[in-house]
């Protein structure tokens, strides 16, 4: 698997949707909640939310979390990505600034959240991966396949 253009196969997912779920847990339990997200070139995610939601909550906790990104019309090939990794809360003004540039520079439904730039009730937060998954059934079947992160950029 070592001739597989990872980063071309994962942005050509990432483009496919506006929004992801990300999955967090707190001593209630899990608690997965949609968010519109942009990604770096090293596939770090990027959302905003307010500090008081369950999931912020979570994050302030523990940094943990899962995310499942898939094209929503799943008509013939099924096309996603799963990762974990940990969030985290953006407070320094650089990263609150590349956050920004990042998440507002993605054009499609992210437009309609750009009454919240810079409006304090709104936080970034950073999704770093630690591992993604990735299932292409045309590509690979029904077997999602395990992104070897050392081959990506």
């Amino acid at each position: 698997m070592t001739d597989i253009n990872w980063e071309k196969l994962i942005e050509e997912c990432l483009k496919s949707t506006d929004y992801c779920s990300v999955a967090s847990v707190d001593s209630k339990g899990v608690w997965s909640n949609p968010v519109y997200f942009a990604w770096d070139k090293k596939f770090c995610l990027y959302f905003i939310s307010q500090p008081h939601v369950r999931h912020m909550q979570n994050i302030k906790k523990n940094s943990r979390v899962a995310v499942s990104i898939y094209k929503t019309e799943q008509k013939g090939d099924v096309l996603g990505i799963q990762l974990e990794g940990n969030a985290y809360i953006l407070e320094n003004d650089g990263e609150k600034a590349l956050a920004n540039k990042i998440y507002y520079g993605r054009k499609g439904s992210l437009e309609q959240n750009e009454p919240f730039i810079d409006d304090p009730d709104w936080l970034f937060v950073k999704i770093v991966p630690e591992n993604i998954y990735y299932f292409n059934s045309k590509i690979f079947g029904e077997a999602r396949q395990k992104v070897p992160m050392d081959h990506l950029k």
